[in-house]
């Protein structure tokens, strides 16, 4: 009896140990599928650019209130296309805003750009975007002139389920001042939390500091959160919400999207 006792157990600790080694191991934080690929529905970009001769895209509609009104944001179109080696290139389009914060409704100006994803490790992962935007839309609509912006992201697992992302960005951009329309530099770190509360449910947590909204105009700090559901390995869906403080007045925003893999 003691001997058929220590066949089994020699026996489990076998397939234990077979099933362990042939468990597969993430050799990177980007083998999350969307939940770790997509920019959205955060402020702060990923780290990991999309596989070679794959596309990605995110949509979504935001609502946002302040004491001067409320407006909406429908489409905010940024489609990402692998080109390998770990290069990206996206397309920041498109988008319309409407409401009575902006002067009539209408698109909003094209944006490209170029992901690098120079770190790629199971704990760690770092990557640039370079983002440039026209003033391809209507006065009124349009920042008026070319906006760049450039993004270092960097992330870190913090255990099976949890991560830390940072996005530090440097912008330049137009905008109105007391002498009537000039460039301005503005900085805009951010860090974001999530954790994985089920294999296809992730929620985040994160802050976004602006150092300047115009030439002359004061910074502004923002709280957002949220959840991703990933449907499928190339659906995803998400609803996000913030509240932004601008030199003591508030706002805040609501948000649903999705983000799709071909």
């Amino acid at each position: 009896m003691l001997s058929t006792c220590r066949a089994f157990a020699l026996a489990a600790t076998l397939i234990a140990t077979l099933g362990a080694a042939a468990a597969p191991k993430p050799t990177s934080l980007c083998d999350g599928g969307l939940l770790a690929i997509l920019n959205r529905p955060t402020i702060g970009f990923s780290t990991c650019a999309v596989a070679p001769h794959h596309f990605v895209g995110e949509f979504g509609i935001q609502n946002t209130v302040d004491a001067a009104g409320s407006n909406l944001s429908l489409g905010q179109g940024f489609v990402r296309y692998g080109l390998g080696h770990g290069f990206e290139a996206d397309i920041n389009a498109p988008n319309v805003i409407a409401g009575s914060t902006v002067p009539f409704a209408g698109l909003q100006d094209l944006g490209i750009g170029l992901k690098w994803q120079f770190l790629d490790r199971p704990t760690l992962g770092g990557a640039f975007d370079l983002l440039q935007s026209f003033p391809t839309a209507r006065a009124g609509v349009s920042l008026g002139a070319p906006s760049t912006t450039l993004n270092l992201d960097l992330a870190t697992a913090l255990g099976p389920r949890a991560g830390l992302g940072m996005t530090l960005a440097a912008i330049d951009s137009s905008g109105f001042g007391s002498r009537g329309r000039r460039r301005y530099m503005a900085f805009q770190p951010s860090m974001a939390l999530t954790d994985l509360l089920t294999p296809r449910l992730q929620v985040y947590l994160e802050g976004v500091a602006l150092s300047r909204t115009a030439p002359d105009a004061p910074g502004a700090f923002t709280l957002d959160g949220g959840f991703q559901y990933a449907a499928t390995p190339r659906l995803e869906l998400d609803i996000e919400g913030a509240q932004s403080t601008s030199a003591g007045i508030h706002s805040h925003y609501f948000g649903l999207g999705f983000g799709i893999a071909v």
